[in-house]
């Protein structure tokens, strides 16, 4: 084997240090990466833990509602309460003097804490019997309430036109 001369050695140290650099480039990237996605972690853990603060800061709020929920809140009965509660917001639509122009029973819904029984209306009148028609069908002890409501101006100034959705919501059957 010949030695290498004295040119042939700089190309080799500069191989050499070239590929000490990329080396090390490479895992400086890695290292930033992996300090990039602790950081992401850390601060998600530090707002989840100012949001557990806050929640056990209003717990004192919240622990009252809770036993007022527990102690008011139905169990879902066994035969079906959609009828019931459509008859209730139709009558108390047509006590307010509202008009329904189209109604939908909507399927039950499942959550974690409640299943929720739903009627969707489409009414028509004045914003004074929507207002009526709003304290009339609103009946916390039964679990009544109204989960959503659109109203629009109507082709006719004083008729306002709305969308809501009367929900009653029970204690769910899942253990």
């Amino acid at each position: 084997m010949r030695t290498l001369t004295r040119h042939e050695k700089k190309l080799t140290f500069f191989l050499v240090a070239a590929v000490a650099v990329g080396f090390h480039l490479i895992v400086l990237k890695l290292v930033l990466d992996l300090d990039r996605g602790h950081r992401r972690s850390l601060t998600q853990t530090q707002e989840e833990l100012l949001e557990a603060r806050g929640w056990i800061e209003q717990r004192e709020v919240w622990n009252p509602r809770a036993a007022w929920l527990e102690k008011n809140f139905l169990p879902a009965p066994t035969d079906n309460p959609a009828p019931a509660l459509q008859k209730a917001a139709q009558s108390a639509a047509q006590g307010a003097g509202l008009k329904i122009d189209e109604q939908d029973l909507r399927p039950p819904r499942n959550g974690n804490w409640s299943r929720l029984y739903a009627n969707k209306m489409r009414l028509s009148g004045s914003l004074e019997q929507f207002l009526k028609w709003l304290v009339a069908v609103y009946q916390p002890r039964q679990g009544i309430a109204v989960t959503a409501l659109t109203l629009k101006i109507g082709p006719e100034p004083p008729k306002m036109v709305g969308e809501a959705e009367v929900g009653q919501f029970f204690k769910p059957n899942n253990p």
